[in-house]
């Protein structure tokens, strides 16, 4: 990089005695930022700020060799027994020892045999939402999972964001418990949200051998030129962390031998899935069509398994009972 040349030799004397190498990195990183942030505007017209990271990552992590974890810890004669919430795995490979937000974990990669069970062509069509985690439509049911999540977590989000603001105007010692006490929040916030994603797999996997789950583009819904959602259902629907889950119900679902297909939902939440019309309802809970009023979510989820049924070929072949599906679409 030709720029790293003439800005490291423009530098004040008092950043003489860094590394070289600390200086061109630093240099590499501005660079790409800036670089990103031009990319971006070109796609987006979204304006961008340079600022100061005062660390590169909030996550911070570092190399384990499989040889340093023993029964009482890692690396037992330098650290000593260390307790931990669960032993580790059999022929553990070498893993990362990791520390976010005040807490540490040890990432350890293991080998997880494959139990195939008997697929009985069992389908279920997902809608994610913000008021509701999950609504499933299947053959003969239909159900919501987390209903009324969105108010607790909307609650703790709020309250973080207070937090966060008191602590750019603390200082010293005040600021130091403000940030123990904003990690403790985020903490509380990622375990009710983790406990739901593993309730929630567990339900699906246990009860069904095809799951349609939509891709659901977050990142595009939440960006600030596009959006038509306010900051409050923004900041939940990032909560969920909806692509998090939809990466552990994948893992999950190998394991078992289940299959999970990503789908497309367009069309499906305004649009009456038992007439085809398009209705503005904005906000509303509920969709109405013909005289037929229903649940939008529910809407939402039966729309998404109509739409695989037609767009999705293998979907056929995958469901065991396609004519007792249509029959309970009917």
């Amino acid at each position: 990089m030709g720029a790293a040349k003439i800005i490291l030799a423009s530098l004040p004397d008092w950043a003489g005695a860094i590394p070289y190498q600390i200086k061109k990195i630093a240099v590499k990183d501005a660079y790409t930022a800036f670089s990103n942030g031009i990319r971006k505007w070109k796609h987006t017209g979204a304006p961008f700020d340079l600022r100061l990271r005062s660390r590169k990552n909030p996550k911070q992590s570092c190399f384990i060799p499989s040889s340093a974890l023993k029964d009482t810890g890692v690396y037992p004669r330098i650290a000593g027994s260390l307790k931990r919430a669960e032993e580790f795995p059999d022929n553990p490979r070498d893993s990362r020892l990791v520390f976010e937000q005040g807490r540490w974990f040890v990432i350890v990669p293991y080998r997880v045999p494959i139990a195939p069970t008997e697929n009985q062509g069992r389908v279920v069509a997902l809608d994610p939402g913000i008021r509701t985690f999950l609504t499933g439509f299947a053959e003969d049911q239909a159900f919501k999972i987390g209903q009324g999540d969105f108010a607790r977590l909307a609650r703790l989000c709020h309250h973080l964001d207070r937090l966060l603001s008191q602590i750019a105007q603390a200082r010293c010692r005040q600021k130091a418990r403000l940030k123990k006490a904003a990690n403790r929040l985020r903490w509380k916030i990622r375990d009710l949200v983790d406990e739901l994603h593993f309730q929630a797999i567990h339900f699906l996997l246990d009860r069904f051998d095809l799951i349609l789950l939509p891709t659901f583009e977050t990142s595009e819904m939440v960006r600030r030129s596009k959006r038509r959602i306010r900051a409050k259902s923004v900041r939940s629907l990032l909560g969920y962390a909806f692509f998090r889950f939809g990466q552990r119900l994948e893992a999950a679902a190998k394991r078992l031998g289940k299959v999970v297909l990503r789908v497309n939902e367009a069309y499906t939440s305004k649009t009456a899935s038992w007439t085809g019309e398009i209705q503005p309802i904005g906000g509303a809970k509920t969709i109405t069509s013909g005289g037929v009023t229903l649940d939008r979510d529910l809407n939402g989820a039966r729309g998404i398994f109509l739409r695989a049924l037609v767009d999705t070929p293998s979907l056929k072949n995958e469901c065991a009972c396609v004519g007792a599906c249509e029959q309970a679409l009917a």
